[in-house]
């Protein structure tokens, strides 16, 4: 039988064989299907296998056509029912062990979080989890004892002995049928872990179940009262009562027959989304946000969206109240990992699968800090008030302004302020990329004795001009050749200014900085010479790839860490900045004045005078300030200019991502 029919004959009788298309093979768990047709008759198997060949095209394209991964919304739905049956039955089981005389909250609550850290195992590691040394380390940072640890390993061994690990397929598979997603093997597998998940979460409430700790008593015992004082039914929820009662004034407020009901299209648009548009195109129109800032609030705007919507129930701005945008504060503060945001991952994520990463790093990575905070409230006021310039009907009762975190503490900024010691500075000026790195991609390994190789770049001149001049890191990565000032006056120096590669902090970081003699000395006016010979526009070409849109500091940055831990600098912010700190540092232990010292450091005068009536300090003048900095650098050898062979070849850097590029083309 020819195989274009997809027919076999075995022992007289005609049956159907197909290879499962990609989309179906996940779904029925087999490559091919293989059916018996039940006749030996050679013309009606071939008529059945034209109409078998035709349903199967018709499930084909039905299935391409649909997805059938499990959606956010979908996933969100699982969890929520994990955690509330086990919540549910977890609290059935407290309240019966509380009933007996024998009970010891102490021990139910140590038995609850042993069972967690199981669960927060297997969620983290798949069925079949175990417990590591670093997990062991981290069960005793939070005090878990050696006997915690073992019965952890004991009930892990339990659930496999009693085939409770991996979970029974029906249970899984009724919990994807719930919420209507098939039950493919992805889908399994993703129910799995959500199960896992849930599990944790839910077991990670003992303080709950015997802690007393319960969120929601004080609104319950709130509405207590407030039905007391006034037994209603309560028929309309807050938010409709609030609709209701500003269409009843808006009615009172003009004769009845001069309502006119407003047709749909003319009514306001209030979802997030559309004011966030309306308010990030008229900021930038009016040049009030750069890039920076009009992604850190779409960030902001977006994430809040997605928090009302699935945690309050809310999609339209004018539903806010005062208690949605209290809850929503709280998750930044407290219900949210401190890095979100920095993984293209997390846009896709749900608020649940937010908290469960939280939930998994240490207390002290949970929660924005103070500042960023304040920012975002300040990012979400401007979009309020942006809905209300647009006619949106908002609750007149709603503050930002008592949400925001204050600064409670008590040290000096100054304090704060992490800079290097002199110490710290000179033994970085030892390292490889200032005296002999091994190879071009091995810049902050030292090269073999007797030899003196150095790379002229970004990585060797950016740390001195730092230090010997105190801008900040972008101003100095976004260098034009049009900045270096060589023929204005006695001393070249560097002009600071908005440019296509970089921005300025503020309007006193548009300045000049003089170039210290020692950086002439080590060559970094030969170095710019041999750049524009070139044709570069940038001063530093090496940190420049036209497939990323990442801060040139960015790629500074992962050249500069390793040098900086070669040197055994590994403290929470010691890094180029910190350079700069020191720079400001020294100059006011050598008596330099507040206003000049803003002058050189980009700075807004602290006082009208400084700030209004000081001329910017002249360069001459500049000249004899930075030369008040100690060299930390006469060692070094002034090396003839060498630079990257890709540089000098204008090749393409070999950090760059041709592949990202191609994709871009392709997309445009």
């Amino acid at each position: 039988m020819s195989a274009a029919t997809h027919l076999l004959r075995r022992k007289a009788m005609y049956y159907w064989r197909r290879r499962l298309p990609r989309p179906l093979k996940s779904w029925f768990h087999k490559r091919h299907l293989f059916l018996g047709l039940g006749t030996a008759d050679t013309v009606f198997a071939r008529r059945l296998a034209v109409l078998l060949d035709a349903k199967l095209e018709e499930i084909v394209t039905a299935f391409e056509q649909a997805d059938l991964h499990l959606t956010s919304q979908q996933v969100d739905g699982l969890l929520r029912d994990v955690v509330r049956t086990h919540l549910d039955k977890l609290e059935r089981l407290a309240a019966a062990g509380k009933s007996c005389s024998s009970f010891d909250a102490d021990q139910a609550k140590r038995d609850d979080r042993r069972a967690a850290w199981t669960y927060r195992l297997l969620h983290s590691q798949g069925s079949a989890a175990i417990v590591g040394s670093l997990d062991e380390q981290q069960m005793s940072a939070e005090g878990m004892t050696l006997q915690d640890i073992a019965a952890i390993r004991n009930h892990l061994s339990l659930l496999r002995k009693n085939n409770l690990v991996p979970t029974r397929p029906d249970i899984l598979q009724d919990l994807v049928g719930a919420h209507g997603a098939p039950a493919t093997a992805m889908n399994m597998a993703t129910a799995q872990d959500i199960y896992f998940r849930g599990m944790w979460m839910a077991l990670a409430q003992s303080d709950r179940r015997y802690g007393g700790n319960i969120v929601e008593a004080d609104d319950f015992v709130a509405q207590i009262f407030r039905d007391r004082v006034q037994p209603v039914q309560r028929v309309q929820d807050e938010r409709e009562m609030f609709a209701h009662a500003a269409m009843a004034e808006s009615e009172q407020q003009q004769p009845f027959e001069t309502v006119v009901e407003r047709n749909q299209p003319d009514d306001v648009d209030d979802r997030f989304e559309s004011i966030a548009d309306i308010l990030v195109k008229k900021r930038l129109k009016a040049r009030r946000w750069t890039i920076k800032s009009k992604k850190q609030a779409e960030q902001i705007f977006s994430l809040m969206e997605k928090f009302m919507l699935e945690e309050r129930s809310v999609e339209k701005m004018s539903l806010v109240r005062q208690k949605d945008l209290a809850a929503f504060t709280s998750f930044l503060e407290a219900e949210i990992y401190k890095h979100h945001g920095k993984s293209s991952k997390d846009e896709f994520r749900s608020i649940a699968e937010m908290r469960v990463i939280a939930m998994s790093k240490p207390e002290n990575m949970r929660g924005v800090e103070a500042g960023t905070l304040n920012r975002h409230l300040t990012f979400i006021d401007q979009l309020f008030d942006c809905a209300v310039a647009e006619g949106v009907e908002m609750d007149p009762r709603l503050s930002l302004s008592k949400l925001r975190a204050i600064d409670s503490s008590e040290t000096r900024a100054r304090e704060e302020r992490t800079k290097f010691s002199l110490g710290q500075i000179e033994k970085l000026f030892e390292q490889a990329p200032f005296v002999n790195c091994a190879r071009w991609d091995k810049l902050s390994q030292f090269g073999a004795d007797g030899h003196s190789l150095v790379y002229h770049g970004a990585l060797y001149f950016i740390p001195m001009l730092i230090f010997y001049g105190g801008g900040r890191l972008e101003e100095y990565c976004g260098l034009i050749m049009d900045d270096v000032i060589e023929t204005n006056g006695a001393h070249p120096y560097l002009h600071i200014a908005k440019n296509k590669y970089r921005r300025i902090k503020n309007a006193a970081s548009k300045r000049n900085i003089v170039i210290h003699p020692e950086l002439i000395r080590l060559g970094f006016l030969r170095y710019v010479a041999l750049i524009r010979s070139l044709d570069y526009e940038l001063v530093f070409p090496d940190l420049f790839s036209p497939t990323t849109k990442s801060l040139l500091g960015s790629r500074f940055y992962k050249l500069f860490k390793p040098v900086l831990l070669s040197a055994g600098i590994t403290e929470d912010g010691l890094g180029s900045h910190a350079i700069r700190h020191a720079f400001g540092a020294i100059l006011k232990k050598r008596n330099v004045r507040d206003e000049l010292r803003a002058d050189l450091l980009g700075h807004r005068g602290k006082t009208e005078t400084s700030e209004r009536y000081c001329e910017a300090t002249e360069i001459s003048t500049m000249y004899e300030l930075v030369c008040k900095m100690p060299v930390v650098t006469e060692n070094l050898v002034a090396h003839p200019t060498n630079i990257f062979q890709w540089v000098r070849e204008k090749h393409a850097p070999p950090f760059s991502h041709p592949n990202r590029a191609k994709r871009e083309r392709t997309a445009r």
